[in-house]
């Protein structure tokens, strides 16, 4: 009798499949879009190391490297909190887009600033102080809201929107910087300018058409959307705040480590970093693009997206383990073609660390994910403190000798940490569904 109650009825197999449906069709969409960056991202830089000075592409990436972090940092609180509750739909959802916003330029205008503050400070810009801090604060303000659109067209149920928006961005991201190489359209900071222009195109595209659209679409199929009130607001703002602590501060960090390459070693480590470092972000995305799916999904069907988590958590470790490789081979062809600045063997060993943290860290991004669809936040931003002290002591303790390499070594010895923290989250989540299926197979 207890085998025949562990079989599950066949409504049950249908919505799991449903599940499984929305997850993989979500994240395929977003890993298109990812994709789409990741590739032009490449592109982006390769172009840009054959044009620019190894010294000053060091401190262009630096720049760009505070930006988005202070940018992740500002928004990341906020557009979770989109993803997880605008499936509310009606007015609540409404409301909540709009507090997002809010929060999002409202951080971002001030972390802007301090990171202005930092980069007239500690890098050669060549633009007075004043200049550099308003214009910092601009580009952080945009990248901040760029963020936060692509998380709000999934959390309102548009997840195939990222690909046009963010791909259409990127690709003229490269456009840009192709034509700034020209002599006659030449102008300093190339790259901050061809990357902040297109991010602010697609803002006002998604924010004005993109997501006003797909939240009618969304009103039109859902159930009764719940009403904003003064519980869902003290809802969203918790969430807003322990995310950005936890989930803000772990992408603050590695967005940084450019620029602490760059001052705690030299711009030229800092250009390699830089370059080694849109590997990992192209391996990171896969995993990326899941948990964000996973999200949404649970926040909704916590428990069927629950049971499905450790099967892709497997599946994206065996994908990101064979792209890392790859990417890890071709390396030393890539940095051969250019030039002497960038020796291709130490390039290599940078950029399989990396792969190997990325090939390992899925898992916690999982559990993450479950986690912070039951606004379960707590456990998740003690994690990522972890990952955060590890990181930091080990590219105090490495970077300054070992320059790029130290700062991978960083990541992947703080990525460690987080497969441990996750593989036990999921084991753990597992067994709780397993007992829950069981007790209600017997009862009924």
């Amino acid at each position: 009798m207890t085998h025949t109650a562990r079989l599950a009825p066949p409504a049950d197999l249908g919505a799991a499949a449903g599940v499984r449906r929305r997850i993989t069709r979500d994240s395929l969409w977003l890993f298109s879009g990812y994709a789409v960056t990741a590739g032009s991202g490449f592109v982006f830089w390769v172009l840009a190391a054959l044009w620019i000075p190894q010294t000053e592409l060091g401190i262009s990436a630096s720049i760009l490297s505070v930006v988005m972090a202070a940018a992740a940092l500002a928004s990341n609180g906020p557009g979770s909190a989109l993803v997880v509750m605008l499936p509310l739909g009606g007015r609540a959802a409404r409301a909540v887009l709009l507090r997002g916003y809010v929060t999002t330029v409202s951080i971002a205008a001030l972390l802007g600033a301090g990171a202005g503050i930092v980069v007239a400070t500690l890098l050669p810009t060549g633009m007075p102080a004043p200049a550099v801090i308003a214009l910092t604060t601009a580009c952080t303000t945009v990248w901040a809201m760029f963020n936060t659109q692509t998380l709000a067209l999934v959390g309102a149920g548009d997840a195939r929107a990222t690909l046009l928006v963010n791909g259409s961005a990127n690709l003229v991201k490269v456009a840009l910087l192709c034509a700034f190489a020209l002599p006659l359209l030449w102008m300093p900071h190339a790259l901050a300018v061809a990357t902040i222009l297109p991010a602010a195109a697609a803002v006002i595209a998604s924010v004005a058409f993109l997501i006003p659209r797909a939240l009618r679409r969304q009103d039109a199929i859902a159930s009764p959307a719940r009403e904003w009130d003064a519980a869902l607001g003290r809802s969203f703002r918790v969430f807003a705040v322990q995310n950005t602590a936890a989930v803000g501060l772990v992408l603050c960090v590695g967005l940084s480590l450019s620029f602490a390459v760059t001052i705690l070693a030299s711009p030229a480590e800092g250009a390699i970093f830089a370059i080694a470092f849109q590997f990992g972000t192209a391996l990171d995305l896969l995993g990326v693009g899941v948990a964000t799916a996973l999200a949404r999904s649970a926040a909704t069907q916590f428990d069927r997206s629950a049971e499905l988590a450790p099967g892709y958590a497997w599946k994206i470790f065996a994908v990101v383990l064979a792209m890392g490789l790859a990417a890890t081979l071709v390396t030393p062809l890539m940095f051969l073609m250019l030039g002497r600045g960038y020796p291709p063997f130490y390039g290599m060993a940078v950029v399989g660390a990396l792969a190997a943290a990325s090939a390992i860290r899925p898992g916690y991004d999982l559990w993450s994910a479950l986690s912070r669809a039951r606004q379960r936040v707590m456990p998740v931003l003690l994690g990522n403190a972890l990952y955060v002290v590890i990181v930091l002591g080990v590219v105090i303790a490495l970077v300054p000798r070992f320059g790029a390499l130290g700062a991978a070594l960083s990541v992947a010895c703080g990525a460690l940490a987080l497969a441990i923290v996750g593989a036990v989250g999921l084991r753990r989540a597992h067994r709780i569904r397993f007992r829950l299926t069981a007790v209600e197979g017997i009862a009924a």
